[in-house]
């Protein structure tokens, strides 16, 4: 089984540490100029959300103040790609004793400082074309939206400071091979053409993540109607709440069953099954579990009470997995 794109070595264009480095620069100021504009745009879109929710006069702009922050996510998204594209044109695994590339990094666009990103843009785009009690869910999900968008801007800054972990890394594997030193060259090509092949570049890595953030995005609707159930008493919204969560978790399921050969792979002599993230996603896809379960009882007494509490634990124990990731070390943290 083969976890990489195949990539047949081929001879580096005219090039070295420093003409590599400098290119990155350009690249990262180029990128830097293009998202200022874009990034004020989603700030305004944030606030128009915020203003269609806070204002009750203003509640019935809820979607196009949605539409607007989708609008200009999606611009910056077109930015990333950009930048992804170029990033994998100037960035190139050479290794230092024979001049010869391994191979291009196809960095994913939903890692590092662009997960919450990529999050807040699946959310808006739910929170517009949100139809079965759209009225009533779209200031929930917008409001979660605009809160990812604000985090993503602020903490993640995938503009100003994208790919943190990546170009550390790689700065340092340059800075190896520019040092003239043959020992801490290879150790560096060795480090991060390992990172390229198993990480960057590995198929896994551009299905597992994304299919878990489309069930995340999924049981965020499911929480929201949950709530709306909960404080409206109405059984129409647990039906909601039912169709987002089994919507959630297939491709939940699927993007873990594909994440252990994944782990086996790239984590081999660890104890990756100890990791924080690993269990507590274990934890949340038991409850979600339990919630689908639950609901075949739904017409004993009291049954939808606790299908609630089931639904509510499951979409804590997804913030806490998220969580896990900064808080918890582990093969998974990032902290």
């Amino acid at each position: 089984m083969r976890a990489t794109w195949a990539c047949r070595p081929y001879t580096v264009r005219m090039t070295s540490p420093a003409t590599i480095s400098s290119e990155l620069s350009a690249l990262l100021a180029a990128v830097t100029v293009a998202g200022r504009p874009v990034a004020i745009l989603v700030w305004a879109g944030v606030a128009a959300v915020a203003l269609a929710i806070a204002v009750p006069s203003f509640r019935g702009w809820v979607r196009l103040a949605s539409a607007v922050l989708l609008g200009a996510l999606a611009l910056g998204e077109a930015v990333l790609i950009w930048f992804h594209i170029r990033l994998g044109q100037v960035c190139l695994s050479v290794d230092p004793q024979t001049g010869r590339a391994a191979g291009a990094f196809a960095v994913p666009l939903w890692i590092e400082s662009e997960k919450l990103y990529a999050l807040a843009l699946l959310l808006a785009t739910v929170a517009v074309a949100a139809r079965r009690h759209g009225e009533e869910l779209r200031p929930l999900l917008a409001g979660g939206a605009a809160l990812l968008a604000g985090a993503a801007l602020a903490v993640g800054r995938p503009f100003s400071a994208p790919l943190p972990d990546f170009l550390a890394q790689y700065r340092g594997y340059l800075a190896a091979w520019a040092s003239g030193d043959a020992a801490a060259a290879a150790q560096a090509f060795a480090g991060i053409e390992g990172s390229r092949r198993f990480f960057y570049n590995a198929w896994y890595m551009w299905v597992h993540p994304p299919l878990l953030f489309v069930s995340y995005v999924a049981f965020a609707a499911s929480f929201a109607a949950t709530v709306l159930m909960l404080v409206r008493k109405r059984s129409s919204y647990e039906q909601t709440a039912y169709r987002c969560a089994r919507l959630g978790y297939l491709p939940l399921t699927a993007g873990m069953i594909i994440g252990m050969p994944w782990a086996i792979v790239a984590w081999r002599g660890e104890a990756w099954w100890w990791s924080g993230k690993v269990n507590m996603s274990l934890m949340m896809w038991a409850l979600y579990t339990a919630y689908l379960h639950g609901r075949l009882y739904l017409r004993r007494p009291g049954m939808w009470r606790v299908a609630a509490a089931l639904s509510v634990l499951a979409f804590a124990a997804l913030v806490l997995t998220y969580l896990t990731t900064y808080l918890v070390p582990g093969v998974h943290s990032v902290a």
